[in-house]
């Protein structure tokens, strides 16, 4: 549901939109979005805000006299639909005892406003002292992704909430084709690294593609959150105390959930060893227990190839999509190590298929 809609606009950036504008900038803060927020929210907000960062929404902490909020702004291309059923997921896991955001009504019982065009929610602040990013953590953020896709596999979305418009993902049917679009722009940048990014991005989707095409047809797909990794997971006190950021919600095979996860924390320049595999191995089976559902023979065999196939949606999805010419450079900047490491999976695939099975 939605309050009165204001007609004011929100300063923006100027470099991330994508797909000919329909992604919408980043919301800026402003002094009318703090204006309605102490309006419909009934917040007493002082206006000195911190960008807490994220690439899709502005999420913005905010104090008033005794408490602390996040503002979260999204960006135009995300409807009402959309994110009822992101609150839909929050809700199924917070009563099944995953910690995520506890949303402020507004004065007149509402989860959000429409400001700018854009929806806005506020949020109750969550502390924490650790990153998820290093392995011990892991230990302790896999399991509770285990747990999400069990209890969002029962729940039953839209299309607006199983179909994201942009996300970190790129359908393994779909590999190749976005790649191409992707290497296409890359290309014309005329220079040797780019070439060798062009050309080592569609080695990749076609391997991966060859690897895929037998496997993926058995794979469990349902909704999964999308993009579990550092910033969206808090951890207090050896606890998770918050799982957020939904923006890339998302029907898709759940393995690819997971190897998101693995892929952020392990794109490194490194030789395979066997103390490397078997700690992969390790957050996989913890991953494993958090599931109703174990995870199949064929899940641990494509696993490999779902990591390998992640820096595909930076070829095929962004570079692709990213309006800006030297938004889309930027972004491509640093992913030739990233495409050689997947490329070194599928080169080595017999011996990351062993060490996950």
């Amino acid at each position: 549901m939605t309050d009165h809609e204001i007609g004011k606009d929100i300063q923006k950036a100027v470099t991330d939109n994508a797909g000919g504008g329909v992604r919408g900038l980043r919301a800026q803060p402003s002094a009318e979005l703090f204006q309605a927020v102490r309006h419909y929210f009934g917040l007493h907000i002082l206006e000195d805000g911190t960008d807490l960062g994220g690439s899709d929404t502005l999420n913005l902490l905010v104090t008033d006299i005794q408490n602390r909020y996040v503002v979260r702004v999204y960006r135009p291309y995300v409807t009402e639909a959309r994110l009822s059923d992101i609150q839909l997921a929050r809700q199924a896991l917070k009563v099944n005892g995953v910690p995520t955001s506890e949303v402020i009504l507004t004065r007149n019982g509402h989860q959000w406003i429409t400001f700018d065009e854009r929806l806005v929610e506020v949020e109750k602040y969550v502390e924490k002292d650790a990153r998820m990013a290093v392995y011990d953590n892991l230990m302790l953020g896999l399991p509770v992704l285990g747990q999400i896709h069990t209890i969002l596999k029962e729940v039953q979305f839209s299309a607006a909430g199983r179909s994201p418009l942009f996300a970190n993902h790129i359908e393994p049917q779909k590999a190749i084709d976005m790649t191409l679009r992707g290497t296409e722009r890359i290309r014309e940048w005329k220079s040797s690294n780019h070439l060798r990014l062009a050309e080592a991005a569609e080695e990749l989707a076609h391997l991966v593609f060859e690897g895929e095409q037998k496997l993926v047809p058995m794979l469990p797909r349902q909704v999964v959150h999308g993009d579990y990794w550092d910033t969206n997971v808090f951890i207090r006190n050896d606890r998770i105390v918050l799982v957020a950021d939904f923006d890339f919600m998302g029907e898709r095979a759940r393995i690819d959930d997971l190897a998101l996860t693995l892929y952020f924390f392990d794109c490194a320049n490194e030789p395979v060893s066997k103390k490397r595999l078997s700690r992969l191995r390790n957050l996989i089976d913890a991953y494993n227990e958090g599931l109703s559902e174990r995870l199949s023979i064929i899940e641990r065999m494509a696993l490999p190839l779902a990591i390998a196939r992640q820096p595909l949606w930076s070829i095929g999805g962004w570079i692709a999509l990213l309006d800006d010419e030297e938004a889309a450079r930027r972004h491509a900047s640093g992913m030739l190590d990233e495409v050689e490491f997947a490329l070194r999976i599928v080169r080595e695939l017999d011996k990351w298929q062993a060490a996950f099975i």
